[in-house]
């Protein structure tokens, strides 16, 4: 689709001309940041903690790991790591600078994804001001999901991918942007295996574009680039074993939250859906097919999983920045100087708030996360542990062998149940604690509740995230 084929934004000219400067762009983005730096505070996810120690074991043995070396449950259990470049980028932040250093890396990503983000809604003509606004209430919406995660790289790459579709249909060097799809894709699909969703949403696009222009030129574009891309996917150490594994993570994390299905009784699920069917309306309005067959694909993708509501959020908003409504673009220029008074204020108050707090830069999250209990674990001690709490041991305890982790595609639905069952006391503890010397479970669990009187163990250490049992008897 031409440049004609799209309906002008109500930004183009007037009142957008004194903010056609990169400095109100700069502000906008920096406004953003100290949200970056708040959350990267805290590492609130196990996956991080496991991913880094997988790193450390590449760099250490030039090798992708192929079994499970963390467990005592399932030693030895074949392993695909779907994440092994995004692993290794952690591991070698963690190696220079501790966890400091893979929370910097983390906020780097989230950082890149603010700035796509704004470089896409300029692009579409939006308001520098109205942009910030769109892009800081998003991104206080994204904190959910915005963590030291492979999925950061997904939330990235799709920005990446909608801006080269979109320079796809309108460059008069073309293949240039069918090359950058290769090239992203082959990065994302070693990175992190979500890559398979780029080719999907790649086929998505170009059936919008040719919905709306059917030249055989701008057919043959698209397909290329909708076949390049799903050959690149395969461009990684296991091949197509990506798509078998991809489809073992869907299925062994049915009962993980953020794969069920969305769920209209959770407000913040409810509240981002409904901003992606904003999304999907402004690009309607603009009658953008291709962006219009992106969401849309997104969308049905986030009713399936919760986990893609984020990509559907973040995809929309630099729509909604190009489709804001003339009035409220007069009320901007009205309130040009009160607003931008009130903008630097408010940076000034959360870059203050990040600069007191950075000391606890990647700090594992006190409020998930045990301080001092990892520390009591005797060496070498078999350890049966609540789900959340396995990555953490893995990386800072790597003589102590955990019962489970997050890695779902490895333990499968049935035991991450079973685990979770038994932390809470139910059914037989102790034969489910049996091949375990040490137990980890939050203090007030039921299962903590039945070591506690059991005659075989012993509670040597307690802290609010964490209770530390040692088997004193057979």
């Amino acid at each position: 689709m031409s440049n004609h084929n799209v309906a002008p934004s109500r930004f183009a000219g007037g009142m957008t001309s004194r903010f056609a400067g990169g400095t109100p762009w700069f502000m906008a983005w920096a406004a953003f940041l100290p949200l970056v730096l708040i959350r990267a505070e805290n590492l609130a996810e196990s996956d991080t903690f496991w991913a880094i120690r997988t790193g450390i074991l590449i760099i250490d043995s030039a090798r992708i790991p192929a079994y499970d070396t963390f467990s005592w449950t399932v030693a030895g259990q074949p392993w695909t790591l779907n994440s092994w470049g995004f692993n290794t980028i952690l591991a070698a932040a963690y190696l220079a600078m501790g966890l400091a250093g893979s929370a910097i890396v983390a906020s780097m990503f989230i950082a890149a994804i603010g700035a796509l983000i704004l470089f896409q809604a300029r692009k579409w003509g939006a308001n520098p001001v109205v942009s910030g606004f769109v892009l800081v209430i998003g991104g206080a919406l994204t904190t959910t999901w915005i963590t030291a995660r492979p999925q950061i790289v997904d939330y990235a790459a799709m920005l990446v991918m909608l801006i080269l579709l979109d320079r796809l249909r309108t460059s008069d060097r073309p293949w240039w942007s069918i090359v950058g799809l290769g090239v992203l894709t082959v990065l994302w699909a070693n990175l992190h295996a979500a890559a398979l969703l780029g080719a999907l949403t790649c086929a998505a696009a170009t059936v919008g574009v040719l919905l709306r222009d059917r030249r055989t030129l701008q057919a043959v574009r698209f397909a290329a680039a909708t076949v390049i891309v799903g050959i690149c996917c395969l461009v990684t150490p296991y091949g197509t074993g990506i798509i078998a594994q991809t489809l073992q993570v869907k299925n062994q994390s049915s009962n993980i939250r953020e794969w069920q299905p969305f769920d209209a009784g959770d407000p913040l699920q409810l509240l981002v859906l409904a901003i992606g069917l904003i999304g999907v309306m402004a690009a309607f309005r603009r009658r953008d097919l291709l962006t219009l067959s992106v969401l849309a694909i997104i969308l049905l993708a986030s009713l399936a999983a919760y986990r893609i509501l984020p990509i559907l959020l973040i995809l929309s908003l630099p729509v909604i920045a190009s489709a804001a409504p003339k009035k409220l673009l007069c009320y901007f220029e009205s309130r040009r100087k009160m607003l931008s008074q009130g903008a630097a204020a408010a940076i000034a108050i959360a870059s203050v708030i990040s600069i007191v707090n950075i000391g606890n830069l990647g700090r594992p999250d006190p409020s998930h996360f045990p301080q001092q209990a990892l520390a009591h674990i005797p060496p070498n001690c078999n350890t049966y542990n609540d789900y959340q709490l396995g990555g953490l041991v893995i990386l800072q305890r790597p003589d102590v062998k955990v019962s489970i982790d997050s890695r779902n595609d490895l333990y499968g639905a049935e035991r991450v149940d079973k685990s979770l069952s038994t932390v809470a006391g139910n059914g037989d503890v102790e034969g489910e604690l049996r091949g375990a010397g040490c137990a980890l479970v939050p203090p007030g669990s039921g299962l903590a509740d039945a070591l506690r009187a059991s005659p075989y163990w012993t509670e040597t250490f307690s802290e609010p995230a964490a209770a530390v049992f040692v088997r004193t008897h057979e």
